[in-house]
């Protein structure tokens, strides 16, 4: 087998000593740098040659972003930018630097195990020659042959689950690709994780493209390094170490600064609660313990010259999305956004996963989005107050589709005039075969509680649909929805997703509500179906049959049946 030329790997090149040197790369006359284990450090110019050379055999770090995701000392490094940008081979390539270490540990993270195929198939261009790969999907462990390894792993399931896989594990080098997709709580955790006894330098990586509405964009502009008017990345900031403490579970309750001293100052009330004497055995402070370094680097598709020299296209793919799409993908923003913010956050979806059974009544109702045979996803929940018990699924003619409900129903013991159903399009096969059923018509005005109130309300919304849906999002808020669990690892099919759990269909679904742009500083009004879609990728058909269960609610508050509302 054809071995390759590792530039990376110390003693190879990137190397990191006395904390302040950053890089320095391999020359036939050495610089007359040494590392701290007495190798020897080389110049750029002669790296610069290899990477002309245009070798296949030697693996080189390309300029610009990847080179300077390498280099960064930072404790905490996140490389995000536009798709192409080669920012999960980075991750593959921080590895090579230890994988000769027997003491080193490393894990790379994506949500599932099948997200991680890609990563697997490349790594074997990157770690081939230092050690054996086990690809049974129990292990997915690079063991490498100095004794040391690199693990693929998945951060998704609930809480307690993901707790129990990796608590007191211990990696050197921990790196989540995608990091936009790992919830705040789950990264914070696996920051426990980031240690070692052997004086490895322990980093924690996070890459991705840009998602106004993660956590990390929050992370990244409270920070300081994307323009909060533009949304892209400061160019002057770019690879600057900033410092940080994070005392809560909270994004917005992180305190920066420009130093670990400043930090340590405006947090040192609570640090010093947790500080013991004993900690400082290597002369530490609490500020080094305590406050940790971070760096973002953006990733840029022009300086992954290996990917636009084979395939000069790829370009061409973004720039044929929609502006949304390429704003994100092709010019690396991190505030576009075709319609308004998400409302219901992801946290709101984990707090919803976890919480205790919240049945504000006993009364059993059902709520569904109704679809055929052919179309999208028909999807029925059983609710008994504000806790989901049950959801069915299906994709029927209309003539089976009537007698599925009819049994549904009776299985479930849901009374006819508890079932409410979107009376739009298809969903009027239904007409006269539930005649005490609650018909949902999304235009319809919304609903008052007194007389007093109905001109305010058409203030607040333009139609019932946009009012139910800000009921939904407060809900969420407040945490005053439940769901059994064993539902949220069914798997469903649909039209642009593949077997996928209901967790993970509902947490993309979420984005669905969202005001429009022309509705701010007026009457809320929810987005369009077809511009959900083009967020979500496909119909949001789970999400939209929640917020029909809030119609039951208005019910019972108005004061007289409003026009067009729904029929009985």
């Amino acid at each position: 087998m054809q071995k390759y030329a590792f530039l990376l790997h110390i003693p190879n090149i990137f190397a990191y000593f006395c904390k302040e040197i950053v890089y320095f790369c391999i020359m036939k006359e050495f610089s007359g740098l040494k590392l701290a284990n007495g190798e020897p450090v080389y110049t750029q110019e002669y790296i610069q040659t290899l990477r002309d050379e245009k070798n296949p055999h030697k693996i080189v770090a390309q300029l610009g972003g990847q080179e300077n995701l390498l280099s960064s000392p930072a404790d905490i490094i996140i490389g995000g930018g536009c798709r192409g940008g080669s920012k999960s081979y980075s991750l593959l390539l921080e590895a090579v630097k230890d994988c000769q270490n027997k003491n080193f540990r490393g894990v790379i993270l994506r949500n599932e195990k099948p997200d991680l195929e890609d990563l697997e198939d490349v790594s074997y261009e990157v770690f081939s020659q230092y050690g054996t790969y086990n690809k049974s999907k129990n292990d997915m462990t690079w063991n490498f042959n100095a004794g040391g390894f690199l693990k693929f792993n998945y951060y998704e399931g609930d809480w307690e689950a993901f707790k129990k896989r990796f608590q007191g594990k211990q990696f050197a080098f921990i790196g989540i690709d995608e990091i936009t997709h790992c919830p705040f709580r789950k990264f914070k955790y696996l920051m426990t994780d980031n240690r070692n006894a052997y004086h490895i330098r322990t980093r924690f990586w996070g890459t991705c493209n840009p998602d106004p509405d993660s956590w990390v964009a929050t992370f990244l502009f409270n920070g300081g390094w994307l323009d909060p008017e533009t949304g892209f990345p400061i160019p002057e900031m770019d690879g600057v170490i900033r410092y940080c403490y994070m005392p809560t579970n909270e994004v917005n309750e992180i305190v920066w600064g420009d130093t670990r001293e400043e930090v340590f100052e405006l947090c040192k009330e609570d640090i010093m609660k947790h500080w013991k004497a004993e900690y400082a055995v290597g002369g530490e402070t609490p500020a080094t313990y305590a406050v940790k370094s971070v760096c973002f680097t953006e990733a840029k598709l022009a300086d992954n010259k290996k990917l636009l020299e084979s395939d000069p296209g790829y370009v061409g793919n973004l720039m044929n999305q929609d502006e949304e799409q390429q704003s994100r993908d092709l010019d690396g923003n991190w505030k576009f956004r075709s319609a308004g913010d998400d409302l219901i956050k992801m946290d709101d979806m984990l707090n919803f996963y976890d919480n205790s059974i919240q049945e504000d009544d006993d009364t059993l109702y059902a709520t569904a989005d109704v679809a055929l045979q052919g179309g999208d996803n028909a999807v029925m929940w059983l609710w008994r107050g504000n806790h989901i018990k049950d959801v069915y699924v299906c994709r029927f003619d209309s003539r089976t589709y009537v007698n599925v409900i009819k049994a549904r129903l009776s299985e479930w013991g849901v009374a006819e005039e508890n079932f409410a159903y979107d009376f739009q399009g298809i969903g009027q096969i239904l007409e006269g075969h539930f005649p005490e059923a609650v018909k949902f018509i999304n235009q319809a005005s919304p609903i008052a509680a007194s007389k007093a109130e109905e001109d305010g309300i058409k203030k607040l919304y333009k139609d019932l649909k946009s009012q139910c849906a800000v009921m939904l999002y407060k809900q969420f808020r407040d945490n005053t929805l439940s769901i059994d669990v064993h539902l949220l690892d069914r798997t469903f099919d649909g039209h642009g997703y593949g077997k996928t759990k209901l967790r993970d269909i509902l947490m993309k679904e979420r984005k669905c509500i969202r005001r429009t742009k022309d509705s701010e500083g007026k009457a809320f009004q929810i987005i369009c179906k077809a511009d959900m879609k083009k967020i979500i990728g496909h119909s949001p058909d789970f999400f939209e049959s929640l917020l029909f269960r809030n119609v039951f609610r208005l019910k019972s508050k108005r004061h007289k049946k409003a026009k067009n509302t729904w029929c009985v």
